[in-house]
This record gives structure tokens, sequence and C-alpha cells, in this order.
């Protein structure tokens, strides 16, 4: 078992409203080096404030380099504010795909139209000499993380848009994780797994599905975990397929003894008929053994918690996760220290507002929906 003390460099932030702040700062203290890659970057209120805080780190003489991916201009551009800081125009097919969502997913609050031009910090992040940036790019990237001065790591599953600093426009709060990781030896082990898809033994890992490295393993790691459980596992996570193994693995370990927690958002702002599917499937099955929570809250969060492991970051319970796009979490042994204490704090808070569900047939799904966002997911 690892000591605790391996962790202390390790920093839970709990939602955009606490991760925020800190990102910014620890930019705002950079002397050589700033990367971000992030899936959307939109330009409202804390894009903005991100572009500020890059942009004054540039100017001091900092190296930026940004690479945010493409393929999350069709959810920029769909919902929220509908406008992107760094995707500004939008192809016929990405306009198209874009409107279907908004037509299949209306969002109260959100504008009809959104005129998404350049702005002057956009000018002025684009063309200056000490940031280079990549979005044009096709990537189907979902990680999300921060490198900076080689020092200092961010990771996990926070998009940098306002919803995700608090709520979004209906006025759903939004739950998500960051995890600060201070150290060079940590930036360096996140490198090599990076370039060469290899862990380097810290006690933690990192879990990571990448097209560049062939290398997609997200889907066995957390089946692993669940198979390993032996007397809890909690499983908290913002878009969930009833994808055959899972459903098998899940329902397994609930029959062998382990007590099996499934919370999901009450309403998701995409894939919600899907995620009550895969509950209800599973409280049929298990005859109302496992337990399953309705979060009031968007729960953007992937997590999965084993008495013995847990893995947090980027990675839904999906196909599209597990075979096409590139992912990230942290894994890292279930023990005590404030880490892991400050993180199932954190879930016990989650459990106490959501509500339990007694029986399958309480939870209802619109069957085409569900259909539709299988294809899709």
């Amino acid at each position: 078992m690892v000591e605790e003390n391996a962790y202390r460099d390790f920093t839970l932030l709990v939602d955009g409203k606490n991760a925020f702040p800190e990102i910014i700062r620890c930019i705002g203290q950079a002397k050589k080096s700033v990367h971000i890659n992030m899936f959307i970057w939109r330009d409202d209120v804390i894009g903005n404030r991100m572009a500020e805080a890059v942009l004054a780190a540039a100017e001091r003489g900092v190296a930026i380099t940004l690479s945010i991916d493409r393929y999350g201009v069709v959810l920029e551009k769909c919902e929220e504010c509908k406008k992107s800081f760094f995707h500004k125009k939008q192809s016929p097919l990405e306009r198209i795909k874009s409107t279907i969502l908004s037509l299949c997913y209306p969002m109260p609050g959100a504008p009809k139209h959104a005129k998404d031009e350049e702005s002057a910090l956009y000018r002025r992040v684009i063309t200056h000499p000490n940031i280079t940036v990549s979005c044009d790019q096709f990537k189907a990237d979902h990680s999300k993380y921060y490198i900076i001065d080689d020092d200092v790591l961010f990771l996990g599953g926070i998009n940098i848009e306002d919803k995700e600093n608090g709520a979004d426009m209906q006025g759903r709060v939004y739950q998500d994780y960051m995890v600060k990781l201070v150290g060079e030896a940590h930036v360096r082990a996140f490198r090599t797994k990076l370039e060469q898809g290899q862990n380097v033994g810290n006690g933690y890992c990192f879990g990571m599905n990448s097209k560049r490295l062939r290398l997609f393993e997200m889907e066995e790691r957390y089946l692993s975990l669940i198979n390993e459980a032996e007397r809890e596992m909690l499983i908290t996570m913002a878009y969930f397929s009833p994808l055959p193994r899972f459903m098998d693995t899940i329902l397994a370990a609930y029959r062998r003894g382990v007590r099996v927690t499934v919370m999901i958002p009450e309403r998701a702002n995409f894939q919600s008929d899907t995620n009550r599917r895969a509950v209800r499937l599973l409280l049929k099955r298990s005859h109302g053994g496992i337990r399953v929570l309705l979060s009031p809250k968007m729960l953007h969060t992937k997590l999965i918690v084993s008495e013995k492991r847990i893995s947090l970051g980027s990675t839904n319970i999906t196909k599209k996760a597990f075979r096409q796009l590139d992912e990230l979490n942290l894994e890292l042994p279930n023990q005590p220290g404030a880490f892991c204490e400050a993180l199932l704090a954190s879930v016990r808070e989650n459990h106490a507002v959501a509500q339990p569900v007694a029986s399958y047939q309480e939870i209802t799904y619109r069957r085409l929906y569900a259909l539709f966002e299988g294809l899709l997911v």
C-alpha cells in the first residue's frame, strides 16, 4: 500500500468555483510555460477570464500553448451562450449538427441565436507571438488538463465555461472535479504517459485513451476496478450507457455482496434518456438491490470508487468514450488521508441531496430518444 504522504502534493478541487480561481492563480504565477488542453472553451465570463490570464502570462514572456479540439464546436454552439472563444465559424455540417442538438435538447434561458464575432481579446490572444493556438484540428480529444512550468498539473472533467463555474442558464448546479498535482515528478510521470502510454509506478497512475498511441485502456481499467471491489462501489457518472459488459459486471459485483450505489443527474443536458434506461435496467435486474440516486444537480462527474481504488477524470461509461475519444483519468488507491477523505466527503454530500429510487418502475424514459442517443454515444 502506498503511504499517504505520496498524495501530499494532490489537491481536490470541487466544482469550477474552486477550480478556476486556483488555475488562474497558478497561471498568474507562471514563469516559463503554460500548456492547456481543452475540449470546450466558451466565449463567456469565465472563458474570457481564462483568456485574460493566459494573455497576461504571455505579456510577461511565458510561452503559452493552447490545444482546443475542433470536435467541441458543435456543443459550444448548441447550448448555453452558444458562443465559442476560439471556434468563431462553423462548417455547414457542424451547423446542422448544432441545430439538431438545439432542437432535440431545448434549454430554457439559452438564446435562440447568438452572433459569435471575434472580440478584441480573441484577436490579441490568437495573434500574440508568445501564444501558440491549435484549434482547427478535429482530434476527438475529450481530456482536460493544464501543465504550468512543468511543475503543476491540473486534470479532471471541467471545461472552460460558465455553467461549470456554478450553474447553467436553467439554474441547475453543475458538479465536477479537477485535481491539482504539484511537483516535477508528477508532471514527468504524466508526460511519460502522454508520450509513451506507460505509467512509471508512483502508486497512482493515469488511465488514458490515445488514438495517436493506439491505446484505448479506459474500458478495461473501469471494468478491472469494478471486478476488484469486495465491499462497496460508488459510481457517479454524467453519461451512462447500458453497455452489456458494464451491466453484467456491475450486477456481478452486487451478487457477490458488494454494496453498489449509482448516481446520475436526474435530468442531464444530453443523453438523459440513455442514462435513465441504464439505471432502470440495473434496478430491474438486481430486483431493487442496487441503490440508484437521481441528483438534482447536473453531475458532470466521471467517478468510480471502491474500497480499494478510485478513478476520476473525463471518461464516461459510453461506447464513444471507450472507442472513439481520447480520455484521461487519475487512478489511485483508496486509503486514509486528506485527498481521499475530501473526495468521499464530497460524494456523501451529493448523495445526501439526491433522490433515491425504490423501484425500476419509477424511472421512465423516452424510448425514441434513447434509441437516437444510443446511435450517437
